[in-house]
């Protein structure tokens, strides 16, 4: 019993490492977002054009499938929520007008990374083949036919983001697998490690030249070694020792050439820097991956890890919203321009628009507020920005031009003797020229300006 555990334990580790193709599919492809996930309660910001606003924070993600954010099961109608998503969010967190858009492809090299940076860089149309061989992502000629928009999105980004070097150990997976002794193996990842090391600089460079004012962060390799089983006093190891630690060394000279790469970026002024998140997974192999069902990319919990360690590698830290009640209202946490708004009078949602008390959100906001009694009409000012709300209609002001509300109207809530204006988000936001982006992961509304 435990032989045949041990080996399907093992010929699923090295073996699922490149072969992902799904006989139903692979998730969604490219991952855009300005407006986060399903905006059920606040209608979600337009897209950020560049030429009006220089405010805005450009995430670009490139990669293999952990920076697609694949998970075990994915199919076309999968959302992903993988590290990039996690980055994006705590954007949002920090403050920040944050998009981002996702070029992670499943099972890719780094010599293929290299091969498409170069297309990049020369503006030339390739395929698949072009790039890498036998990739089995069927997005695939999708997403190198769409090269210049990559191309496009590199020039203007402030933040890149890329998992890459996985794919390049599957040839000393496979020799284990094959039960090759550790000698043999040796010089098969010898050839593995200069590949990876010789084909990610010059990638990195090509980048760099593109945008060298962006900030790079590149993550090291976590490879699932769980330690052995432990099932009442029996101990089962899933493998064999030798074969554990040699894979453990694989791991860290790979991360020995990770650092000297970019330790040479950074001598040349490059802002380019490690999310190390292959600590994380360290004891954790079963539950940040799906390795128990044969295959080796992290679950929810898995990716939710590598966020935190690629925020604290950007920001130095990883923002969470306070607890909250379970019920429907006070669920719905706020955050302003990075700061959680905490107010008696919670959000409310009316026919799926989030309503806020308007002195709570003017205070976060830092506008100035009129209240008109006997017009029953609130005005709020920013800067040179002011909308007029009056309870009841269909209609507010925008700097005294008339646009129609596409929520229902404010309202004035009485609880005993106090009684609390109630406003449309999406109204106030839109008309102060304020980004709204609602996270159904977080059930939270961000509002950055």
């Amino acid at each position: 019993m435990y032989s045949k555990f041990r080996k399907a334990a093992f010929r699923a580790a090295s073996s699922v490492l490149i072969t992902i193709v799904l006989t139903t599919g692979i998730f969604s492809p490219l991952s855009i977002s300005t407006a986060g996930n399903n905006a059920p309660t606040a209608h979600a910001a337009s897209v950020v054009d560049k030429k009006k606003d220089d405010h805005t924070y450009r995430i670009v993600a490139v990669g293999d499938s952990l920076t697609a954010g694949y998970e075990y099961g994915f199919t076309e109608q999968s959302i992903p929520y993988g590290f990039v998503e996690h980055v994006y969010e705590q954007a949002l967190f920090h403050g920040l007008r944050a998009e981002y858009i996702n070029y992670g492809v499943l099972g890719l090299r780094t010599s293929g990374l290299k091969r498409w940076i170069q297309a990049v860089v020369s503006g030339a149309s390739v395929k698949s083949s072009d790039i890498q061989s036998g990739l089995p992502d069927p997005r695939a000629e999708r997403i190198f036919a769409e090269t210049s928009l990559l191309r496009s999105a590199l020039s203007e980004a402030d933040l890149i983001v890329m998992t890459i070097g996985g794919n390049d150990l599957y040839a000393v997976l496979d020799k284990l697998n094959k039960g090759a002794d550790h000698a043999e193996t040796i010089a098969v990842l010898d050839k593995a490690l200069d590949t990876y090391e010789t084909e990610l600089e010059p990638a990195l460079r090509l980048l760099l030249s593109q945008q060298p004012n962006a900030q790079i962060i590149i993550a090291d390799q976590y490879l699932p070694i769980p330690p052995p089983l432990k099932v009442g006093s029996l101990i089962f190891p899933l493998y064999p020792e030798a074969d554990r630690l040699f894979l453990k060394d694989s791991i860290k000279q790979l991360r020995e050439r990770l650092n000297q790469i970019i330790e040479r970026l950074v001598k040349e002024g490059f802002n380019v820097k490690i999310a190390k998140v292959s600590s994380s997974f360290i004891d954790n192999e079963l539950s940040f991956t799906s390795i128990a069902k044969g295959d080796i990319h992290p679950s929810r919990a898995g990716y939710a890890a590598m966020g935190k360690s690629f925020s604290k590698a950007i920001w130095g830290d990883y923002r969470i919203v306070k607890p909250r009640a379970k019920d429907s209202e006070a669920a719905l946490a706020i955050v302003v321009n990075g700061k959680e708004m905490i107010s008696a009078n919670k959000p409310m949602v009316v026919q799926n628009r989030t309503f806020v008390p308007l002195r709570s959100i003017a205070d976060a906001f830092g506008a100035a507020t009129k209240w008109n009694a006997a017009a029953q009409t609130a005005t709020i000012k920013v800067a040179d920005r002011a909308v007029d709300i009056t309870v009841g209609q269909s209609s507010f002001r925008e700097n005294g031009t008339v646009k129609a509300l596409n929520a229902p109207p404010a309202f004035i809530h009485t609880v005993g003797k106090a009684s609390t204006l109630y406003v449309p988000l999406a109204a106030l936001s839109e008309g102060l020229q304020f980004q709204v982006i609602y996270r159904d992961t977080l059930k939270t509304v961000f509002i950055n300006k």
